[in-house]
């Protein structure tokens, strides 16, 4: 039975957007619309995907307190998140809409690969979280958090 905090949810999120922004803007093969989400967004972009992690998770762990049954529905949940903002996106004028307008292009830049990489963000945040809250202390995990904090911005100042 797991019982995550909102802190390690929090925590897990910011570690797991930090370490998966610098991967994709320091690989070559990345496509322009990531360095260009981050370009043009800056931080707003990535308060985005984490507040987009912090609430698929908290969903799920809200559901149950089963941590298999949380990796399940973490990834049904972002699934559905998923495939109702396509469908949002298709059915509006996104041109008014720098951010819609952006999401659009993500979306054919990247097709159905977005899936995949949003559940594997999605349950590498409930693992790290798991890890968290059963190896650091809150102290420790709040420390963390703030420098990861730290990393992420700077990574987003400098692309």
């Amino acid at each position: 039975m797991i019982n995550h905090s909102i802190t390690t949810l929090i925590v897990a999120s910011i570690i797991v957007d930090t370490i998966v922004g610098y991967t994709l803007l320091f690989n070559k093969k990345s496509g322009k619309t990531i360095r260009q989400w981050y370009s043009q967004f800056t931080i707003g972009a990535y308060v985005m995907d984490i507040a987009s992690l912090i609430i698929g998770t908290f969903i799920a762990t809200l559901l149950t307190s089963s941590y298999y049954l949380q990796l399940l529905y973490v990834v049904l949940i972002g699934l559905i998140h998923d495939i109702s903002f396509a469908l949002f996106l298709n059915s509006v004028n996104t041109k008014s809409s720098k951010i819609l307008d952006f999401f659009k292009s993500y979306a054919k830049e990247y097709g159905k690969l977005i899936l995949f990489v949003d559940a594997l963000m999605l349950v590498s945040t409930l693992i790290v979280s798991n890890y968290l809250l059963n190896n650091l202390s809150i102290n420790n995990i709040i420390f963390l958090g703030i420098m990861s904090t730290y990393l992420g911005l700077l990574m987003v100042y400098s692309f």
